[in-house]
């Protein structure tokens, strides 16, 4: 973990907060978030507000590279994680290096993979309780907790209609691998 942990678990407990306020009532909000997309928009959203000039930068679906010496097949096969903070100056040049890797030419214009050493803070985010997608993305939040201590890394579970034992398993397995989760579930769903 790092300086920023306490201010980032404070914006996502706002946006569950919002989001299991919106979720308990019978009437249907047509603005509150439907999909794991919309999630991840606000938490970016929020974030690089916060973040703003600071050297800190806020992305999506960044690939967490184990380095700048990576080979394509490796890159190719990585996740994506769905918001990103990453810090320093350096990181810029080193994901250009990848991206040559790709060898797609000068027309690729964005960056897909980072050297996890850059990572600042790692979120995935779930709406549901499937549990092996989540026990997937808890396990790449291990790992790159392994590689990179000071990265915060959390995993945000929205879930209001998956079924309960479905959420504890997943909560569980979180705890169990020291990933920080942000949880909301329906105290109604069986």
């Amino acid at each position: 973990m790092n300086k920023e942990f306490k201010q980032i678990n404070s914006i996502l407990h706002e946006l569950k907060s919002e989001y299991a306020f919106s979720c308990s009532t019978e009437a249907f909000d047509p603005n509150q978030p439907i999909t794991e997309r919309d999630i991840v928009s606000e938490i970016y959203c929020r974030l690089k507000s916060h973040f703003r000039n600071t050297e800190l930068s806020v992305h999506t679906e960044i690939k967490p590279a184990p380095s700048v010496a990576s080979k394509p097949e490796t890159l190719k096969n990585l996740p994506k994680i769905d918001v990103v903070i990453l810090c320093g100056t350096t990181w810029p040049e080193e994901a250009r290096l990848l991206q040559e890797k790709y060898k797609k030419g000068g027309i690729e214009a964005r960056f897909s993979s980072v050297p996890v050493e850059h990572f600042h803070t790692a979120i995935e985010v779930k709406i549901q309780s499937n549990q092996s997608d989540s026990k997937k993305d808890i396990d790449t939040l291990f790992k790159i907790r392994k590689v990179n201590k000071e990265c915060n890394c959390f995993l945000v579970l929205l879930n209001a209609r998956g079924k309960k034992e479905d959420h504890l398993m997943i909560t569980n397995y979180a705890n169990e691998n020291g990933i920080q989760f942000v949880e909301h579930t329906s105290r109604e769903s069986a």
